[in-house]
């Protein structure tokens, strides 16, 4: 029986032999594994699941255990992540035996403490040059890795992905790269990526000619296409109103669910859905008027901004479940905006654009939603005049952000036939400049809160015709008004004692403006007249005589990326009254400026088809006498005294086109009038009652830049 006993026992001994070197063969081939992951690929997240599965599977084994741990802390920590000191402290306490690795962590440990204490308050921020234009709202993204951004480019209606560094360095991105989405448009207002990085939501880019097509203008597909390209899937069409910053969408982690938000023009409100990818109905998720839905990592909470008039005006920032349930007030704020979450879902970044524009605010946040620990609000660089968009947080913290440059605006003069242009006025936002009937004085809208009235969006100014300090006149009204810079009109009467202009009081529906006389002076206005509820009357201009205004009435569309339905110009005496149609459907009025004639016998104005018209002051047939490049709210028309000549402005910024020409109305001829101003768009303009000279505005600067915010987590740290 002995033999047998030793034989078993050798037996045995070497199959525990085996099994220990099998089990230290396969716990090696994980951790080589991990390393690779992690040096080679730079897969950082993926190897600490491959590290955390040797301590999990191979307890025993100590020795490789506490080296895979040990470079968990190292990834955690090359991701800027707090879990870094937490692996390495477990290091310390769970394998003392192992002191080569025990003293890797206390010095790793050490010298994390200590660079928490010597990090400058101050965050770091750098600019990655991209090469070409970034729109307004800003529609770049950062996908999910952070190594890449996309980039949506009108008019083309497609969607570009790029490297975030280049071969130049790390501050120029590479080659972009066109995603294939079929033919289907791509539109800037909105678009985003799920979390894993396989999924991309957009809005479809309609373009529809206002004249052909009005009924599909309202509407607008939104699609998820994957990430390498494809036949885009309509998920849902939404209503399409005329506020870009409404149509922000948000897709779950693995792009099975899509949010956005929704507007119910009947009751002119503004609400966040969710729905299936694969097919379903939207389901509500709060009562509240809210936009800009953005899912959680984890899937589980929505953040969203309080909606106020349809984009007009913000809110609070707010979570709520995904699944729907009970909202949690996150940041009571004026007008937040672009909120995105840290990739671990504990923190939120967004914009404040109610008083704060050019900062970014961080909030610490639970699993429930509940805010945690005090925000951090971070200063844009300076020389930043405010944070446009926030374009996702990337897995080594770091933000990226759409900064807006200052514009530079002014009021200027010019002599009749070009020459070298003055400026009269620096500063705020002056438009539609007017010259009192004496030369003396240019009147004009600009920044309320230059002087009178901070309820004001604009104020009536006033500066003088040589240049100095603008005056805002004072308003007096028993209820708050809002003066519009486009279409507000601004005309001031031949004897010079009155300024006939549009404006609404905050009880006035959406879009609904009357017209109203000012004395020159200021004080109370007095409606002149009162537009149907379904309608809106702008662009008012005094006949030569100063006995009646004419003005422009446009039938509000349900729809509002429509703009106005049928418009006409009418006239009403000066004292008001029922107005008096001068056209009719068939002369083709745009909603746009028009100008009566000194000599008193026509009005000019813009058709729908960019020409400029002249119609008999009397009433009769309009006829066309020039073709303009562009019509749009930055253009005007001014007669000369004789009313032999009207000036107008072409404004196609994009293409580089903006520019005074006159235009003969004897032989058709146009000349361009020059200013020799650099790099200055003109908008808006007058002709001195003399002849003598033209007034407009001007700006320049301005643009957008992409930049990464970069070290700022050991401030957000510390405020914890």
């Amino acid at each position: 029986m002995k033999p047998r006993f030793i034989v078993i026992f050798v037996m045995t001994f070497s199959i525990l032999v085996f099994l220990s070197a099998n089990i230290q063969q396969n716990a090696e081939h994980l951790y080589q594994s991990g390393i690779y992951k992690e040096e080679v690929e730079g897969e950082l997240e993926k190897a600490i699941e491959v590290y955390e599965r040797i301590i999990k599977d191979f307890p025993e084994n100590e020795s490789t255990a506490a080296k895979a741990l040990y470079h968990i802390g190292m990834c955690y920590e090359k991701l800027g992540k707090q879990e870094a000191q937490k692996a390495y402290q477990r290091l310390i306490e769970e394998y003392p035996g192992q002191v080569q690795e025990v003293n890797l962590a206390k010095a790793r440990l050490a010298s994390l403490l200590k660079a928490v204490e010597a990090v400058p308050h101050e965050p770091t921020f750098r600019k990655i040059r991209i090469p070409t234009k970034i729109t307004r709202g800003g529609d770049i993204r950062l996908t999910p890795d952070g190594k890449k951004i996309s980039l949506a480019s009108p008019p083309s209606g497609k969607l570009w992905i790029m490297p975030l560094s280049g071969k130049l360095g790390p501050d120029f991105p590479g080659e972009p790269v066109e995603l294939n989405t079929e033919g289907v448009g791509v539109e800037w207002s909105a678009h985003n990526w799920s979390g894993d990085g396989k999924w991309i939501a957009f809005n479809e880019d309609v373009q529809v000619d206002e004249m052909q097509d009005r009924e599909k203008k309202g509407n607008q597909g939104i699609y998820v296409v994957s990430s390498e390209g494809g036949k885009p899937k309509k998920v849902y069409e939404n209503y399409r109103d005329a506020r870009v910053i409404n149509y922000r969408i948000s897709l779950s982690h693995h792009g099975k669910t899509l949010a956005f938000s929704s507007v119910d023009i009947e009751k002119k409100e503004q609400h966040i859905y969710t729905i299936p990818v694969d097919g379903g109905e939207p389901k509500l998720l709060v009562d509240a008027l809210a936009r800009e839905p953005v899912f959680s990592p984890d899937g589980k909470m929505i953040a969203y901004v309080e909606d106020k008039d349809l984009g007009v005006s913000g809110g609070a920032l707010w979570l709520v479940p995904a699944q729907g349930g009970t909202p949690i007030l996150v940041a009571d704020v004026g007008k937040a905006s672009s909120p995105i979450w840290s990739p671990e879902g504990d923190m939120i970044a967004y914009v404040d654009k109610h008083d704060k524009a050019a900062q970014i605010h961080i909030i610490p946040v639970g699993e429930d939603g509940e805010t945690i620990g005090k925000e951090t609000t971070i200063d844009a660089p300076e020389g930043i005049q405010g944070v446009d968009l926030l374009a996702g947080w990337t897995p080594d913290n770091k933000i990226g952000a759409v900064f807006e440059k200052p514009l530079e605006f002014g009021l200027y003069t010019v002599p009749a036939d070009g020459g070298k242009a003055t400026m009269v006025s620096h500063g705020g936002y002056p438009v539609v400049p007017r010259f009192s009937p004496d030369g003396e004085r240019i009147f004009h809208f600009n920044n309320a809160n230059e002087g009178n009235g901070s309820w004001q969006r604009l104020a009536i100014s006033v500066v003088s015709a040589e240049g100095g300090h603008v005056k805002n006149l004072p308003l007096e009204s028993d209820e708050k008004m809002y003066i519009p810079g486009w279409g507000g009109g601004n005309r001031v009467s031949p004897d010079g004692k009155r300024i006939a202009f549009a404006g609404k009081t905050q009880k006035d529906p959406d879009l609904h403006f009357h017209i109203w006389t000012l004395s020159v002076e200021g004080g109370k206005p007095k409606k002149l007249t009162e537009s149907p509820e379904e309608c809106s009357d702008m662009f008012p201009c005094w006949s030569p005589d100063g006995s009646a205004v004419a003005f422009v009435r446009g039938r509000v569309s349900k729809n509002y990326a429509e703009g106005f339905g049928e418009r006409n110009i009418y006239v009403v005496d000066k004292a008001g009254g029922e107005p008096k149609s001068l056209t009719a459907e068939s002369d083709r009025v745009n909603y746009g400026p028009i100008a009566w004639s000194p000599d008193g016998k026509m009005l000019a104005y813009y058709s729908i088809e960019s020409t400029i018209n002249v119609i008999p002051a009397e009433g009769g047939k309009p006829h066309v006498v020039g073709q303009v490049r562009s019509n749009n709210v930055n253009t005007e028309l001014a007669w000369s005294p004789d009313s032999k000549r009207i000036a107008f402005n072409t404004w196609l910024p994009a293409l580089n086109e903006t520019g005074i020409k006159v235009m003969s109305l004897e032989d058709g001829s146009i000349v361009d009038i020059k200013t020799d101003l650099v790099d200055t768009n003109v908008y808006h303009l007058d002709w001195s009652p003399d002849g003598k000279k033209l007034v407009f505005g001007g700006y320049k600067g301005g643009g957008r830049e992409f930049w990464l915010m970069e070290d700022f987590l050991p401030l957000v740290k510390r405020r914890k």
